[in-house]
C-alpha cells in the first residue's frame, strides 16, 4: 500500500465516537478557515537537499491567506518541520475546529520507505513515510493526526511529493546557474535518520473503503505508479502539481473541485512533467467550491 493509497483509505475509515474538547467548542454560526503547510528544502546533509519546496509552502500559504482569506495560516518549513512542532501545532489548529469549519493540511518534501512490519502486505516488504527534518513521520502517525479533527469539519490534504517506494520526486529540466540535470527526490531508509529505529515501528492496519465512503478531499501530485516532480518554471524552483494548482485558483476564486481538476489535467501530466494528479473524495464534495 502506498501513501496516496494509506491517505486515500483514511479518508474511508469511518470515524469513532470518541469524544475530545474540539467537540466540546461552542458553535457562534461563525465558520472558520485555518491551514498548516508544511515544506522542507533542507534535510540533514546536502545529498537530501532540495529545491522547490519551501516556495510551494509559502505560494499555498499566501494563497489561502490573501485570495481565499483563510483566518489562520502556519507555515512549518525546513529546521521548524520537527515531528514535535509539527504535531503541536497541528493539534492547537485541531483544537479551535468545529462543525462547519474548514481545515488543510499541507505537505512538500521528500517521501521514504520502511520496512513492513504491519500484514506484510507489500510486494516489496516496505510501508510509506514523509520525511520531516529529524524524522520519518509514518502512515499510522498521518493517521493519528488526521483522525483527531472532529466530524463536520471540512478537511482537505494536499500532498506534492512521491507516494511509493517505486517512484520518486525528481528535479526535471532544471533550468537556472547550472546545466540540465534531474534529481531523485526519494530517500532510501539506508540513508535515513531513523533508519536504525525501524524496528520499533507501529504496526499498520490496512483500511479498505470505497472513494465514495470518504468524508473529506485528497489532492496529491501524483498517483501512485507515476513520478512527482520539481521544476523550474517563471524563474523560480517549485513543484510542477504546486505550480499549477497554484495557478488555475490565482485565476478562479470560486472553483469546484471537479472544475480545479479538469483544469489541472490540461497542465499534467505533459511531456515535461509526466505525472497524473489526483483527486479523491465523494462527488458531494467534489462539487462544493474549493476553500469555501
Amino acid at each position: 500500500m502506498t501513501l496516496w493509497q494509506i491517505i486515500k483509505d483514511f479518508f474511508c475509515k469511518p470515524k469513532t465516537t470518541t469524544t475530545t474538547t474540539t467537540n466540546t467548542i461552542k458553535d457562534d454560526g461563525i465558520s472558520k478557515k485555518r491551514s498548516l503547510w508544511l515544506g522542507i528544502n533542507n534535510y540533514p546533509g546536502t545529498a537530501n537537499d532540495l529545491r522547490g519546496c519551501v516556495n510551494d509552502s509559502n505560494e499555498w500559504s499566501k494563497l489561502v491567506r490573501d485570495k481565499f482569506r483563510f483566518d489562520e495560516v502556519l507555515i512549518v518549513n525546513d529546521k521548524q518541520a520537527v515531528k514535535k512542532n509539527l504535531i503541536d501545532k497541528w493539534d492547537k489548529l485541531v483544537s479551535k475546529s468545529k462543525i462547519g469549519d474548514t481545515l488543510v493540511f499541507g505537505y512538500s518534501g521528500h517521501g521514504t520507505t520502511t520496512p513492513d512490519r504491519g500484514e506484510k502486505d507489500e510486494v516489496d516488504g516496505k510501508d510509506e513515510a514523509i520525511c520531516l527534518y529529524d524524522s520519518l513521520l509514518i502512515d499510522d502517525e498521518l493517521r493519528a493526526m488526521l483522525d483527531k479533527v472532529p466530524k463536520g469539519v471540512k478537511l482537505i490534504v494536499v500532498i506534492d511529493s512521491c507516494h511509493s517506494g517505486t517512484v520518486t520526486r525528481a528535479f526535471l529540466n532544471t533550468m537556472s546557474d547550472n546545466s540540465f540535470y534531474s534529481k531523485p527526490r526519494f530517500i532510501p531508509p539506508e540513508n535515513d535518520l531513523v533508519a536504525s529505529s525501524m524496528d520499533e515501528l507501529p504496526l499498520k492496519k490496512r483500511l479498505g473503503y470505497s472513494e465514495e465512503g470518504m468524508n473529506h478531499i485528497l489532492l496529491t501530485g501524483t498517483n501512485s505508479t507515476t513520478y512527482s516532480y520539481d521544476a523550474y518554471i517563471g524563474g523560480k524552483h517549485c513543484g510542477a502539481f504546486s505550480h499549477y494548482a497554484i495557478e488555475i485558483l490565482k485565476a478562479n476564486s470560486s472553483i469546484t473541485f471537479n472544475d480545479f481538476y479538469e483544469k489541472l489535467k490540461k497542465k499534467l501530466p505533459s511531456n515535461q512533467y509526466p505525472q497524473y494528479p489526483q483527486l479523491e473524495g465523494p462527488e458531494s464534495l467534489k462539487n462544493t467550491i474549493m476553500f469555501e
